[in-house]
């Protein structure tokens, strides 16, 4: 299995995507002073990522608005070199709700599951400030967003750049721009 990582203090984290509409690639990323690394993510991880992130915030009387985002302060850093891909995640709050811990589980590749099964799946584990879950959930929530790609009138799903075939259609007629 892989390295984990445990990060008492966070300097910065964030949730994001490179690349064009229907060809992104998310990751999230967390960095102290002594580290940063980058996590592979799908889509629905940093969507489900930011809405846990806003619930818990509302449990402990914060409520993240688009005021919160600041696209260029949680922009992704380079380089981008992820370390592992994403499993199961899940966020957490102290008692007093001052700070939030965010776990991220390795997801086990084919050649993990074949091998050793006392193998553990590499954890992330990052404490955060009530700000910075705040910022990291608005720019997850943005980034889901901004890359969000135009649909089809007829079978709702995601019109590609290069056009789509709609099952609706039967596969058959002119691709839809």
């Amino acid at each position: 299995m892989s390295e984990s990582f445990e990060f008492e203090q966070v300097e910065f984290v964030t949730a994001g995507a490179v690349g064009q509409p229907g060809e992104r690639t998310f990751y999230i990323q967390i960095e102290s002073a002594e580290r940063r690394i980058s996590l592979l993510a799908e889509k629905a991880q940093v969507r489900s990522l930011a809405h846990l992130a806003q619930e818990l915030l509302g449990r402990a009387g914060i409520t993240v608005t688009p005021d919160d985002l600041d696209e260029t302060a949680q922009r992704l850093r380079e380089p981008l070199d992820p370390v592992w891909r994403a499993g199961s995640i899940s966020l957490g709050m102290d008692d007093d709700a001052e700070r939030f811990l965010l776990e991220v589980e390795e997801l086990p590749t084919e050649e993990d599951e074949a091998g050793d099964v006392d193998d553990e799946p590499a954890m992330a584990r990052a404490w955060m400030t009530r700000d910075q879950l705040a910022a990291m959930a608005a720019h997850a929530a943005y980034a889901v967003e901004a890359g969000a790609r135009q649909t089809c009138r007829l079978c709702g799903r995601p019109i590609d750049p290069g056009g789509h075939v709609c099952p609706s259609n039967n596969g058959h007629g002119p691709l839809s721009r």
